[in-house]
């Protein structure tokens, strides 16, 4: 018995062990997935119509909802067991200071701002608002207090093969679409921010297959900066 039992904890898959490389990648597609889904719905019933949120051109998810869910494991995950008043603190400021970031990020990369809360009271620049950052401080109480726990538990039960031939999959996959959506919203903005007489076949290639309706109807909240 004593065997068996030593046998059955040397088995148990290195893919589901703790925060492995494998169990945050996961995090981070049900995380992108997820906040794409869930600020779909809520544009939906504020605005009462269907809007994109998605950050890359295909398939539904968010970058900034997926590797926020990856940033409150790492940074909280230690603090857990502090209260949930704790975390909603913590979670508030981390969010605040990660979206802050983001925003920062994409106007600089892609000339391009993704949101804008300048008519929203106690706002910082536009990028981020009080409101929104108790949003934070509440996903991070949901996530880790009731999300994460059951899902880290689902994912300690995925075998190991299946599990990393999965997550390459989904690797190569996001690689490309992060690539393609880069390039997409790099030569969005040039069409409207700088006059091209002369374009080349990549410029070509993108002015087809992501013209600016289609850009827009992927972005809809996207604003230009001139």
């Amino acid at each position: 018995a004593v065997f068996s039992r030593r046998r059955e904890k040397t088995t148990v898959s290195p893919f589901a062990r703790g925060a492995s490389f494998y169990s945050i990648l996961l995090l981070f597609f049900i995380g992108g997935v997820a906040g794409d889904l869930a600020e779909t719905i809520f544009c939906r019933l504020k605005m009462g119509w269907w809007m994109s949120r998605s950050s890359v051109v295909f398939g539904p998810f968010s970058i900034v909802w997926g590797l926020g869910c990856v940033l409150l494991t790492a940074i909280l995950y230690q603090y857990r067991n502090r209260g949930k008043g704790y975390i909603f603190l913590f979670g508030t400021v981390v969010g605040g200071v990660y979206e802050y970031v983001c925003s920062v990020f994409t106007e600089i990369v892609f000339g391009t701002v993704f949101w804008d809360y300048s008519k929203v009271p106690f706002n910082l620049g536009g990028r981020i608002n009080l409101l929104f950052c108790f949003f934070w401080g509440i996903v991070a109480v949901l996530w880790l207090c009731y999300l994460y726990p059951w899902l880290s538990g689902l994912i300690e039960k995925i075998p190991k093969k299946p599990g990393v031939i999965l997550s390459w999959i989904m690797i190569i996959f996001m690689l490309f679409d992060m690539g393609i959506s880069s390039l997409a919203l790099c030569r969005y903005t040039e069409r409207h921010t700088e006059e091209q007489e002369v374009t080349t076949a990549v410029d070509d290639f993108f002015d087809e297959h992501f013209p600016d309706e289609r850009m827009k109807r992927i972005y809809p909240k996207a604003i230009l900066r001139r």
